[in-house]
């Protein structure tokens, strides 16, 4: 298989390992597939005995199916943020491209045998987003994201219908890249997730791969479910803690950004008045 999976690891205790096992499951239990994508695990070292000791645990459950060359282990020494585990496991993966795999999200038991054939057809794509089900804490759905390229009827080159632009990315922003076949090659190219933007590191990235001429498609028998609303996640403290003028910030932030391949310092002197004006 030419697709590796990058799961980014920021803890391996009680509370995160239940959820990791379910992730990984939906990885083994993969449908019409000849060969199971190889799993990428990038971590800070000082958990690597709880992550060493959960891989074998999955390994001895489904040992049919998965044994230790199905795991790669990436120590991350430097910073451990979701962005920079990300750039560091895409430099050490050898396939042509990945998807990132939230420890806390799945993948239907297609989505493997789908993105190959779209891979293989669309080979001047360089990224291909999942039709995205959010769901909250009890596992309802709240939303399909990534499907406005579809459901619109007005995105892409010349009106194509699933690609997506840069009018339809900044009037409807709500674009992530969780579950995503990236071309790794170009993620590399063009810079990678920048770690100065918080909040809107999915639409800076994805505005970034437009204006350096990327493709991206939506694939409409993708699945992947997406939790939105863990307690203590990112983006869970985000959404209680941020106020508005806050996100417009950072918005206004990742447009400017996009135009730069590196991860530059953020000026966050506007962001400070905010916060005080806030108060």
């Amino acid at each position: 298989m030419n697709i590796s999976i990058l799961i980014p690891i920021h803890e391996c205790d009680d509370s995160v390992t239940p959820l990791l096992s379910q992730a990984v499951e939906t990885v083994v239990t993969q449908e019409k597939i000849e060969e199971l994508p190889k799993i990428y695990l990038v971590f800070p070292p000082e958990i690597k005995d709880a992550v060493v000791g959960w891989r074998d645990s999955m390994i001895r459950k489904y040992q049919e199916k998965i044994n230790h060359n199905s795991f790669v282990l990436v120590e991350n020494d430097g910073t451990t943020d979701f962005q920079n585990q990300v750039n560091v496991g895409a430099e050490k993966i050898e396939t042509d491209y990945f998807s990132i795999l939230e420890f806390d999200d799945e993948y239907s038991t297609t989505y493997f045998f789908n993105a190959e054939k779209y891979v293989k057809h669309f080979t001047d794509v360089d990224i291909f987003l999942t039709m995205m089900v959010e769901v909250n804490r009890d596992g309802a759905a709240t939303k399909l994201t990534n499907e406005l390229v579809w459901s619109q009827q007005f995105a892409g080159e010349n009106g194509e219908m699933g690609f997506l632009n840069q009018n339809t990315i900044k009037q409807n922003t709500d674009f992530k890249i969780s579950g995503a076949v990236i071309n790794r090659e170009e993620f590399i190219n063009i810079g990678g997730l920048k770690s100065n933007i918080k909040l809107t590191f999915n639409y800076e990235f994805l505005l970034r791969a437009l204006n350096n001429a990327c493709k991206i498609c939506t694939i409409p028998k993708i699945g992947y479910k997406h939790l939105t609303e863990r307690e203590g996640s990112l983006f869970d403290g985000y959404l209680k803690n941020m106020p508005i003028n806050e996100r417009k910030f950072w918005f206004d932030t990742a447009t400017r950004e996009a135009n730069f391949t590196n991860d530059r310092i953020i000026d966050t002197t506007p962001l400070q008045k905010i916060v005080v004006e806030e108060k």
